[in-house]
């Protein structure tokens, strides 16, 4: 079935039977959120307990509503708080809602899918690593060195259980099955000891394999009876953390074992959190979480993938426990076209700092800009820029620079001085004369660069005036005829001469209207820029 956009998608709706139901619903709005292009969704135990009417996201509403909690897919319409998330960016994060064309995606809880990983591979990872690492990390306090339990870890977040632990350097990893065919599936995924718990003692086998020690921390995502053994299997000191209680949540549990052995009992659940407290969660993946994925060191298992016209299908899988690993929605028929755009959302570069003029004679402009009132200008003759570039090649261009501020708005005037190709010179030659440029300053020039670059916006030209703090490139995007936009580098001493000379403009009293400098001056030493110019005011 492919579907032809419209205002209606496709979802699977819960809330009204023993399965879900396919349905045409309108598609999903809300100010400040994503909108994604759903390619794959992930099929979580939780999402079978909200069919059953067991559990429910603290954000979902009630009566009926559309299933599904992790995606992978595309920004279709981006959000002006996620700039670094523009349209047709690859994201992968959770959500509710998930099991249907489109999504909403919270700016906060939306990651980029690193290269390399296709979307159903995407959809497999982030509930697990979420939960992995907030239990491994906030909540149990994790340490390299430490040893960790994974108890049924041949679940999908059990599997991103024990990768997560080696690659935080954890000094032994034990994990557990009831199936003696998935012991490899637990070797494979980075365990150093696998237990078959339908044949083995548990408590036996991760004593020998720390040296009786116990594990430092256990990750349960089991419960039921066999919680009541964890104490033993956890080390004096030890942090038993419980996830998931896919044997039921009764147990019983020897409370002087806890208490001899000085152990924790973390309980945790993502159900009733809010979306500032998710939001934080996913922001603890940035130093190390999500730099694993990217590397390939932790990584989803794809058990499979059903079409939504299948998922009752599905569903049985996950409920018979006939899974190893994730099974995977796909609503990629949906999106067969292009992909959506990169544009810049409201504010996407900041505030205008700049207005730059191009003309053919730059004392005669700073003359009539006098006249108005505009001064006093500041003015370089045969400024060079470092490691200058047109249209990706070197170029030896030269140029003559003054600038003076209106309020707060820096002026600029430039005139070129040789032939070297320049988008300055492309500006004279096609016959314009005024402003060629409007300019955003960053004191993160990378991180404005990089992004300009995501968002679809190309170099004309680049370069630097000064030091490495000193970098500017031109966009080749025109709004008017020749107009374009740049974006510099407020940093280091450039930063603080541009404060010298909207100073300048605040006192001027109309003298000494244009005052020569050395090009160096911006690119030098604070103190000695600041000594001559106060020797020129």
């Amino acid at each position: 079935m492919t579907t032809t956009r419209t205002d209606t998608m496709r979802a699977l709706i819960g809330g009204k039977g023993d399965d879900w139901t396919l349905e045409q619903v309108d598609l999903p709005e809300q100010l400040g959120a994503l909108r994604i292009q759903v390619h794959a969704a992930g099929l979580n135990r939780a999402d079978l307990y909200a069919l059953e009417g067991s559990y429910t996201a603290n954000s979902q509403e009630d009566g009926p509503f559309t299933a599904g909690m992790e995606i992978a897919g595309i920004v279709e319409r981006s959000s002006p708080l996620a700039p670094h998330l523009p349209a047709g960016t690859r994201v992968m994060g959770i959500t509710t809602g998930g099991f249907a064309d489109y999504a909403l995606g919270h700016p906060r809880l939306m990651v980029p899918i690193p290269d390399g990983l296709s979307f159903e591979e995407a959809a497999t990872v982030p509930v697990g690593l979420i939960t992995e690492h907030d239990a491994l990390v906030t909540q149990a306090g994790f340490a390299a060195g430490n040893s960790v339990l994974v108890v049924g870890g041949t679940s999908s977040i059990g599997l991103i259980g024990i990768q997560l632990a080696k690659a935080l350097g954890a000094g032994k990893v034990i994990a557990t099955t009831t199936s003696p065919d998935k012991r490899q599936v637990l070797l494979d995924a980075g365990a150093d000891a696998a237990v078959d718990t339908s044949n083995e003692d548990l408590i036996e086998a991760v004593l020998a394999a720390t040296d009786g020690a116990g594990a430092d921390i256990t990750l349960d995502h089991v419960g039921g009876t066999q919680f009541g053994s964890l104490p033993n299997a956890t080390a004096i000191g030890g942090r038993i953390v419980s996830i998931g209680r896919l044997a039921g949540p009764a147990t019983n549990l020897n409370l002087d074992t806890v208490a001899f052995r000085r152990q924790k009992l973390i309980g945790t659940t993502f159900s009733i959190r809010t979306r500032t407290e998710l939001g934080e969660v996913v922001a603890a993946l940035a130093d190390q979480a999500l730099p694993a994925v990217a590397e390939g060191t932790v990584t989803g298992r794809l058990d499979s993938v059903y079409t939504p016209e299948d998922a009752a299908r599905a569903a049985e899988k996950l409920r018979a426990n006939g899974a190893t690993g994730k099974i995977v929605l796909s609503f990629a028929e949906a999106h067969t076209g292009a992909a959506p755009a990169p544009v810049p959302v409201a504010n996407f570069f900041g505030s205008i700092r700049q207005i730059g003029y191009v003309v053919k004679d730059i004392e005669a402009s700073m003359a009539r800009f006098v006249q108005s009132g505009i001064g006093p200008w500041f003015y370089l003759k045969d400024v060079k820029p470092g490691d200058f570039t047109y249209r990706g090649q070197p170029s030896e261009m030269a140029m003559d620079v003054a600038v003076a501020n209106s309020g707060d708005i820096q002026i600029e005037l430039i005139t070129p001085t040789n032939d070297a190709p320049s988008m300055y010179k492309d500006f004279l030659d096609a016959g314009n004369e005024g402003v060629q440029h409007v300019a955003y300053w960053s004191e993160n020039y990378q991180d404005l660069y990089d992004r300009a670059l995501a968002a679809g916006f190309t170099v004309g030209q680049e370069g630097r005036i000064g030091g490495d703090d000193g970098r500017f490139a031109y966009l080749a995007t025109e709004t008017h005829p020749g107009t374009v936009i740049e974006i510099s580098d407020l940093g280091g001493t450039k930063a603080f001469v541009f404060g010298l000379i909207k100073m300048a403009a605040e006192g001027w009293d109309g003298s000494n209207p244009i005052q020569e400098i050395d090009p160096a001056l911006i690119g030098g030493d604070p103190e000695v820029a600041a000594a001559l110019l106060a020797e020129l005011g």
